[in-house]
């Protein structure tokens, strides 16, 4: 077991400090040191070594609970996704709503670059060795793409895209009257209780929540931006809208998701470059080419905001 347990340490620290620029060399060089973990689990458990292998047994039996506690710390900065379909206004409510305030959550505090998961695990049936292994591998990738980024955010500077969004969405909501926004508010620092502090303090009859971020896409030839908004009702009158109004969690807390009268996820990508998979030259034409990045920053802000009001005011009920 003491053998099994540097080997998967390892693995993860050999990804780490080694610095190759292939992602292709380092998933080969990472197969290898899998077939070499493998054989000498595979070893021990022909030696008969029960009382060892307890742990790697235990594991196997657990292997969809592995994967999805890696991808959940993955994937724990994330705030507000959600799978579910759209939940769009009927017409009764935007006729009864009266004021409301929205909230615009943007944590990130620059632009960043997203990762392409690994996939060993998943293509390997799971377990514990090969979640080490897209943990090594996923570090291995955002470390080479801070590095390349780094170049890109200090050419956005002088570029907020919390203004240029927050600017459009006032335009895009000027254009609507039945949503009466009192205000709109920018909240960069986000805590736990972030969503419930600023339902309790708003004074509209609906309380808007939208939570942003931009980023470049894992190769660097896209520029992503995203909005996940959901719409919770102050007034009594309005509570009747509310998608799960009589579960336990939507009684007990007003601020939860099953309180939403309406909810959608939006996403924007806009090409940067031609090339589509060395992101090494991507992130280089991007570098030299910084103007075309801030011209298409302040597009990307422009349409998502008019995708987020457009979605919000469609006055229809989604499919169930």
């Amino acid at each position: 077991m003491h053998s099994v347990n540097i080997l998967c340490i390892f693995c993860s620290f050999l990804i780490q400090i080694i610095r190759i620029n292939s992602r292709y060399l380092i998933e080969k060089l990472i197969f290898l040191i899998y077939i070499a973990a493998r054989f000498v689990v595979n070893k021990m458990l022909m030696l008969g070594l029960s009382k060892n292998m307890k742990g790697i047994k235990m594991f196997s039996k657990y292997k969809g609970m592995n994967k999805f506690a890696v991808v959940a710390l993955l994937a724990g900065s994330v705030i507000g996704c959600g799978t579910t379909p759209n939940n769009y206004l009927p017409v009764a409510a935007t006729n009864e709503i009266k004021t409301t305030d929205v909230y615009v959550v943007v944590p990130q505090k620059e632009i960043v670059a997203e990762v392409e998961a690994s996939g060993v695990a998943a293509a390997g049936g799971g377990g514990l060795l090969l979640a080490l292994i897209d943990v090594a591998v996923e570090n291995s990738r955002a470390s080479s793409a801070e590095e390349l980024i780094q170049p890109i955010k200090d050419s956005l500077i002088e570029t907020d895209f919390n203004s240029l969004f927050i600017n459009a969405l006032k335009k895009e909501f000027d254009a609507v009257n039945w949503m009466k926004v009192d205000d709109v508010q920018l909240i960069t620092d986000v805590t736990e209780t972030t969503r419930q502090d600023n339902y309790d303090k708003a004074d509209a009859e609906t309380v808007t929540f939208i939570n942003a971020g931009y980023s470049l896409s894992p190769d660097f030839s896209m520029l992503k931006a995203n909005a996940n908004i959901s719409m919770l009702p102050k007034a009594d009158a309005l509570k009747k809208y509310s998608e799960k109004a009589t579960s336990k969690k939507a009684k007990q807390y007003a601020w939860h998701n099953d309180n939403n009268i309406y909810r959608d996820n939006i996403s924007i990508l806009n090409n940067l470059v031609a090339t589509a998979t060395d992101k090494e030259e991507n992130a280089k034409k991007i570098s030299e080419n910084s103007d075309n990045l801030k011209t298409q920053m302040v597009t990307i802000a422009s349409e998502l905001a008019k995708q987020v009001v457009f979605s919000m005011n469609t006055t229809e009920v989604a499919p169930k």
